[in-house]
């Protein structure tokens, strides 16, 4: 496969944001976090 990685576009962030909340695990059973959990550092 071919990539081509280049700057994120400014309307882009927000489903950046979308997916790397998406991608938390959260086991079964236990509530899932608030979106704000996206803006940790360690994230």
């Amino acid at each position: 496969m071919n990539y081509k990685i280049r700057k994120i576009l400014e309307g882009e962030v927000s489903l950046l944001q979308d997916f790397l909340y998406e991608a938390i695990f959260v086991p079964e059973g236990m509530p899932t976090p608030p979106k704000s959990i996206i803006n940790q550092p360690e994230l």
